[in-house]
Parts: C-alpha cells; structure tokens; sequence
C-alpha cells in the first residue's frame, strides 16, 4: 500500500459519522464546564454586591440617626465654662467660619456656638467659644472692642449659670405676686374721704381726709 492509498484511506476514517459525533460531544463538554464557570463567577460577584450593598445601608443608618447627646455633669459644665468666652454684639450673619478666624490666635478652639432663635430660627447677635485651655481666656479678653465685621464686639469670660437663676420667686409676670392660697396676699388700703368729695382730676381733692 502506497502513501497516499493512507492518506485516502484516513481521511475516509476521519469523514465516518462517529468520528464527527466524538468530536461534537467533546466541544459541547468543554462549553459546559465554561458556563458553569462563568455562572459560579457571576454568584460570586452578585454575593459580594449584595453584602457590600447591606454595608453601606448600615453605614448611612447609623450617619442618619441623630445622636443623643449626654448632657454634662454641674462639674464638668463648670470645667467647660472656665475655658470659654462670651462674645456680644455679633453681626447677625456672622457664620461660626468667620469667629474662629477672627479669634484663632487666641488659642487652639473645640468648639463655636453661635445660639437661635428657637421660634424664628434665626440666629443671635452673640456667641460662645470653647477653647482648649483656659489659658487662651487672657487672650481672647484683649480682643474685648475689636472690631468684627464692622461691629465692636464685646469679649467676656462666660459665667455658669445656676438652677433658678433670674426666676421670680411666686411672681406672675411683670405685676409681681398676687397671692394664692397660703401664701402672702396683697393689702390694699381703701382711703375714706371725710367732709369732702373724692379728688377730680387734676386738682387734687377739698377738704380733709381721714385714711380710716
């Protein structure tokens, strides 16, 4: 047999139809196993999504949640009061931006306040700084009249309040107290006019007067 009654007689070996049905059964096996690659790959990836996902809704929840601030004992009030200063006759479109830049060389500063309106929510014409130490008071006292967006501002060492303070003690309002049940009342003595009328107007009374 010669050497191309071989090839003849491979290529009729390699054109038979079970060849060809090994050859497609092999190339459909190597597609599956890709797609199940491919398939186990985008579970992996849609799985890190949905928890990177779960992170970050955690994270904007608890960046939503107001925090509840822990009001500060009379003693610690009283440390903070020491380093702080009280700053009056503020313009009231003053930002918090533009008093620390005005007082930061006094010292190094934690904290700006600048106090509202709780009705109107416009803010007020005065503030408060807290300083890092109450070494910085000194300085930020001599800036006491500077001027500060073209207004004199007065710089003060801010005082603690006290429980009560400024409270009227059984007042009502501007006409003071009133009385009440087992408590003191007010006396009011009725004037008895006596051989003469009551006073007219502007010319006093006639006659004499007996206040009982």
């Amino acid at each position: 047999m010669g050497f191309f009654d071989l090839q003849d007689e491979v290529k009729e070996i390699m054109g038979t139809p079970g060849c060809s049905i090994e050859k497609s059964s092999a190339h459909s096996t190597a597609m599956a196993q890709s797609d199940n690659n491919c398939n186990s790959m985008e579970l992996e990836i849609e799985a890190e999504a949905a928890a990177l996902r779960e992170i970050q809704n955690e994270i904007a929840e608890k960046m939503e949640m107001p925090t509840k601030m822990i009001p500060p004992t009379a003693e610690e009030q009283k440390e903070i009061d020491s380093r702080s200063v009280f700053i009056g006759n503020v313009d009231f479109g003053s930002s918090i931006e533009d008093i620390e830049e005005h007082f930061k060389g006094c010292g190094e500063i934690i904290r700006t306040t600048i106090p509202k309106d709780k009705f109107t929510k416009k803010q007020k014409n005065f503030a408060y700084i807290e300083f890092a130490s109450a070494e910085s008071i000194e300085n930020a006292l001599v800036m006491n009249g500077s001027l500060f967006r073209s207004r004199q501002i007065v710089v003060t060492a801010k005082r603690t309040n006290k429980p009560g303070m400024g409270a009227q003690r059984g007042g009502r309002g501007r006409g003071g107290f009133r009385g009440g049940r087992g408590g003191q009342q007010t006396v009011v003595v009725k004037y008895v006019y006596v051989n003469g009328s009551s006073p007219r107007g502007r010319g006093g009374f006639r006659g004499r007067f007996n206040p009982y």
